[in-house]
């Protein structure tokens, strides 16, 4: 494991690298399916754009962005993030992105959103975290139910995916 954050049983979290940068992840958030559920996908993405956003990102405090890496094989497999922080009032919210294929299956969201939630509460003193979704995406739904998450409102008609609001 390489400078890891925090450690869970299939995945260890840590801050991005430039490595990750010039690596996959500028392709993954090119590919339509891993990003059909994003808001801002429709915009195009490169290897020059996801370096911008690393470095607006790795001194942010308003944003901790950290790498999902696989423990068996130390690959960088997506990326996550507790974005929009409130240290004011005490809130954030969480997202992740899981661009390998092979790891979208079983556990790795799940074990994401759980060290993501364990860092928030525990290490960043927060006492609201929230997650959002699109209400075609029925696994984020049950992820979220999962972990319980509650329905604080809906925004009806709010994005455009697969030709619809």
């Amino acid at each position: 494991m390489y400078n890891p954050y925090i450690v869970g049983k299939n995945i260890y979290l840590r801050h991005p690298t430039e490595e990750d940068v010039v690596g996959k992840w500028h392709e993954c958030l090119r590919d339509e399916e891993t990003t059909k559920y994003i808001g801002d996908r429709y915009w195009p993405n490169s290897k020059e754009a996801q370096y911008e956003f690393y470095k607006s990102s790795i001194n942010s405090r308003s944003r901790l962005l950290l790498s999902i890496i696989d423990k068996d094989s130390d690959k960088h497999i997506g990326a996550c993030s507790l974005s929009n922080i409130s240290w004011l009032h005490r809130y954030c919210d969480m997202a992740l992105v899981i661009g390998e294929k092979d790891f979208r299956s079983g556990s790795h969201a799940f074990e994401c959103c759980s060290l993501l939630l364990r860092t928030a509460f525990l290490r960043l003193n927060m006492k609201t975290v929230r997650g959002g979704y699109v209400c075609i995406n029925e696994y984020t739904e049950k992820l979220l139910k999962v972990l319980r998450f509650e329905t604080v409102g809906v925004y009806k008609e709010m994005f455009w995916v697969d030709g619809k609001y």
